[in-house]
C-alpha cells in the first residue's frame, strides 16, 4: 500500500486517497498493537505469584527482590529501545518499524517461557521486551498524526493513551478468570494478539517508506542528516529539554502519588484493604474519561489547554490529604477526579509529533515521551526515601503536588501547535 508523497502544506501525509473507512481500519490496526503494548506491562501481575511460590508448589522460588529486579530492568530497557527504534524508523519508516517492534514484543515475551525457572533468562528477556516496548509510542503516534488532519489528532492520540486504562481493566478481569494456575496461558494473551496486530499493521496501514526516503533525501541535499543531534538544533534544543522535563514531571508526580496511595489509605487513614483498593481502582475510570476529554479539548482549543489538568491534579492531591476515615464517599469522588486530572497527557502523542519539523517525527515523539522516564527513574526512589515510615507518606504527596505545578509551568513555556500544524508539516 505505497502512497505518493503529498504536496507541502497539506495535512494528511499518508493515504491521501484512502477513504475514511480505510483510514479508520489503519487506525484500528495500530490500536491493536498499542493496546497489547500497554497490556504487556501487566505481565508481572500474571506471573509474580508463581515466581515467588516454592518449587514444590509449582513455583520458581524467586525472592521478592528478584521479581522486582526482573520488572525494573524492563522499565530501564524502554530508554535505549526508544533511541534505537527511533533511529530505525528514520531509516525504514514508522510503519515498518512498528511491525518489527510488535513482532519482537511477541518473541521476547515468549522467550522466558522456554525455561521459566531461570532468573537470568527472565531478566534478559524482560530487558529485551522493555527495549522493544520503547519503540511503540514513537512509531504509532506519528503514524496517526500523518494519517489524519490536525483536528482529529488530539482525540485519536487520547484514544491510544486511554488504552492503558482499558488494558488494566482487561488484565484484571483475565487474571481473575484464569488465576495463578494458568499463568502460562495468561502469558500467551500478551503474545499472540500483538503478533496478530503486527500482521494487521503490515496489511492495513499505509507505508511511509517513500515519505521517509524523501525526508532523508531533502536533508542530504541540505547537508543534514535526520538524527537526534540535528533535531535538537536552535530553538528545538529548548523545546526538546522542555518536553522531557514535562514528561518527567508527569511520570514522577503521578507515580509518587499512585504508588503510595493504597499504603496511605491503609496505614495513615486506617481504611481496610478492600475499601482502599476500591478507592484506588476508581482512578482508572477517571483516567479513561480524562484522556479522551482532554484530547477533545486539545483539538478544539489548543494543545496547551490541558495543562489546566496538571494544575488540577496538584489541587486534588492536596484535597485527598485533607480527608479522613469518615470521608469514604469523598475519597471515591476525589480519586475519580485525580484520574480525570492526570488524563492531561492524553494528547501528548499528537503534541509531541507536532512540536518538531515533520521530517523528525520518526524520532521526536518517542524520545520526548520516554525520555521523561530517565528523570523519574532517579527521582522516584529519591522521593520515596524521604518517608521513613507510613506516617510520613504525606511528604511524598507534598512533593508530588510541587512537581505537578512545576510541570504545568514548564508546559506553559512550550509552544502551541494546534494553529501551526500546516506550517510544521510544510517545514522541510
Amino acid at each position: 500500500m505505497e502512497n505518493a508523497v503529498v504536496n507541502k502544506g497539506e495535512e494528511i501525509l499518508l493515504g491521501k486517497d484512502l477513504s475514511m473507512a480505510r483510514r479508520l481500519l489503519a487506525f484500528f490496526s495500530i490500536m491493536v498493537v498499542y493496546f497489547f503494548y500497554c497490556y504487556n506491562f501487566m505481565v508481572g501481575t500474571f506471573v509474580k505469584p508463581t515466581m515467588i511460590n516454592e518449587i514444590a508448589a509449582g513455583g520458581f522460588a524467586f525472592t521478592i527482590q528478584q521479581t522486582e529486579a526482573i520488572f525494573a530492568v524492563m522499565s530501564f530497557g524502554t530508554i535505549p529501545g526508544t533511541i534505537l527504534f527511533g533511529i530505525l524508523a528514520s531509516k525504514i519508516g514508522k510503519k515498518n518499524t512498528l511491525v518489527v517492534v510488535a513482532g519482537l514484543i511477541a518473541l521476547t515475551t515468549f522467550l522466558p517461557m522456554t525455561n521459566p525457572s531461570s532468573y537470568n533468562l527472565w531478566r534478559f528477556s524482560r530487558f529485551l521486551t522493555g527495549a522493544t516496548l520503547g519503540g511503540v509510542f514513537g512509531s504509532a503516534m506519528p503514524l496517526v498524526a500523518e494519517l489524519f488532519q490536525a483536528k482529529y489528532r488530539g482525540k485519536l492520540a487520547a484514544i491510544l493513551t486511554s488504552l492503558f486504562s482499558l488494558a488494566m481493566i482487561f488484565g484484571g478481569q483475565i487474571y481473575g478468570l484464569l488465576g495463578d494456575a494458568n499463568w502460562n496461558l495468561l502469558m500467551y494473551t500478551a503474545i499472540v494478539p500483538i503478533a496478530i496486530g503486527a500482521v494487521m499493521v503490515f496489511l492495513f496501514v499505509p507505508s511511509d517508506y517513500e515519505l521517509t526516503k524523501k525526508y532523508n533525501a531533502d536533508a542530504e541535499k541540505s547537508g543534514e542528516k535526520i538524527n537526534y543531534f540535528n533535531m535538537y538544533k536552535g530553538k528545538y534544543l529548548f523545546i526538546g529539554i522542555g518536553v522531557i522535563l514535562l514528561s518527567g514531571a508527569n511520570f514522577t508526580a503521578y507515580s509518587a502519588f499512585a504508588n503510595n496511595a493504597t499504603t496511605y489509605l491503609r496505614n495513615s487513614v486506617g481504611l481496610s484493604a478492600a475499601v482502599a483498593g476500591g478507592i484506588y481502582s476508581l482512578q482508572g475510570i477517571g483516567q479513561l474519561i480524562g484522556y479522551n476529554v482532554w484530547g477533545f479539548i486539545s483539538d478544539k482549543f489548543g494543545r496547551k489547554i490541558p495543562l489546566v489538568g496538571m494544575v488540577l491534579s496538584a489541587i486534588l492531591v492536596f484535597m485527598y490529604m485533607q480527608l479522613g476515615p469518615n470521608d469514604i464517599s469523598k475519597f471515591r469522588l476525589v480519586s475519580i477526579a485525580i484520574g480525570f486530572g492526570v488524563g492531561f497527557s492524553g494528547a501528548w502523542g499528537a503534541y509531541y509529533s507536532e512540536l518538531f519539523p515533520a521530517k523528525y517525527r520518526s524520532i521526536s515523539a518517542g524520545i520526548s515521551f520516554n525520555g521523561g522516564r530517565i528523570i523519574s527513574m532517579f527521582a522516584i526512589p529519591a522521593i520515596a526515601g524521604l518517608a521513613t515510615n507510613a506516617d510520613e507518606i504525606v511528604k511524598i504527596f507534598q512533593i508530588a503536588i510541587g512537581v505537578f505545578v512545576i510541570g504545568a509551568v514548564v508546559w506553559a513555556f512550550l509552544p502551541e501547535t494546534i494553529n501551526k500544524s500546516n506550517e510544521a508539516e510544510a517545514t522541510n
